[in-house]
Order: C-alpha cells, then structure tokens, then sequence
C-alpha cells in the first residue's frame, strides 16, 4: 500500500506541474508551450517578445545557417499560432494582454518577411573586394561562402568594421557594387568572414534569370 502511496503521489505531482507553469516559482495555469516547455500567458508574453527580440538582433547582425533559419520559422509558427489563439479567448480580454499579443503577432510578421529576404544559399563564387577610403585602399581577391538576394557572406583577411563600406566586383562579369559590413567573425576554420548588404545592386547575382537557385 505505501508503494502504491507513493507512486499515486509522484503522478499527481507529475500532472500538478504539467498544468502549471514551468517558470519557477510561477504556479499559473499553462496557456501556451514555447520549446517545449508549458506557460502561463503572462509568461508565454515575457519569454515569446524576448526570444523573438533576440532572433531580431541575430538576424540584422549575423548569418543564419540552414538549421538555425528552420528553427526560428518554427518558432515564429508557433509564437504567432499560439499569440492568435489566445487573442481569441475571452479569458483574455484584458486590454493589456490583447495589446501584447497583438505585438507578438506584428513581430512574427515582420521577423517572418525578414527572414524570407534574408535567406541565402551556400555558393562559392570568386570576386574581388576593394575597400577605398582616404588614406587607406585595399584589394583582395576571395569567394563567397553564402548568397543572398541583398547580399552575401564572404572571406575577407583584412580588418574591416561593422558599417563599414566596401566595393565587391565579379571576377566572372567584372560588374561591381557598393556594399555596407553588416557582421564580422571568425568561422571555424578561423577565417574571418564578413556579412555584407548591397547598397545599389539588387540582383547582383542575378537570382532573377535564375529562378531555380533564389533563394526560398
């Protein structure tokens, strides 16, 4: 009997926390589930506006790889799916919650449209790319590692800053375009690679006349 005690006791306390919150020491009732993990709607705004806050942050300085890029579109999924059915449940009238589930809905739609011209493809194509400044002027010749529709990652060995300008020019076509450092680090191989936005070539790559490689 005290065996039976015992485990009756761990499987209500298993259930009392499923129906809790997970956020110590909360003990509201779930509404939502983020990564996993169960949440009372006060929680599930704080935590969905801070994860979304902070992919925002990543995607304006860095790449995304392909599996981080997977990952944030289930996250906005599932942040704006959830955000909506909550703004439908009268239990959350409250003009406060609405206000901020609306927001949530606004950021995963916008972080969404972000995303999809942002994304790139892995593609090795050589170039040069020339820094001219008063007093300092510099060519490298170097290739790409990623592609986008507005820009690309590429291996760079001189120092260049976050905002800084540089010129890109194709080896194949010769064409040229003016481009701002939107990010700089190392990669694991320890080369130090730069994140770069056009700033009057669109197309550079020419996605257009090639509608099987753009970008999804």
């Amino acid at each position: 009997m005290a065996m039976r005690a015992q485990v009756s006791t761990s499987d209500t306390e298993s259930n009392n926390e499923a129906h809790h919150c997970s956020v110590a020491p909360c003990e509201g009732q779930v509404a939502a589930e983020l990564d996993s993990k169960p949440l009372c709607v006060e929680h599930f705004l704080t935590v969905s506006i801070g994860e979304l806050e902070s992919r925002r942050r990543k995607l304006k300085d860095e790449a995304f790889e392909s599996s981080e890029t997977t990952a944030f579109r289930d996250l906005l999924s599932s942040c704006a799916q959830q955000a909506h059915r909550l703004s439908e449940d009268e239990r959350n009238a409250d003009t406060r919650v609405k206000a901020r589930l609306l927001d949530i809905l606004l950021r995963a739609s916008q972080l969404g449209q972000s995303l999809r011209r942002s994304a790139r493809v892995e593609s090795a194509v050589s170039m040069y790319v020339r820094l001219e400044e008063s007093g300092r002027t510099w060519e490298e010749e170097t290739w790409t590692s990623t592609l986008s529709l507005h820009g690309a990652g590429l291996v760079c060995r001189h120092l260049v800053e976050k905002g800084g300008m540089v010129i890109l020019c194709r080896k194949d076509k010769g064409e040229r375009a003016r481009a701002r450092v939107v990010y700089c680090h190392y990669d694991g191989q320890g080369r130090r690679q730069i994140g770069v936005e056009f700033l009057d070539r669109p197309d550079f790559w020419d996605f257009s006349k090639q509608p099987q490689n753009e970008p999804a």
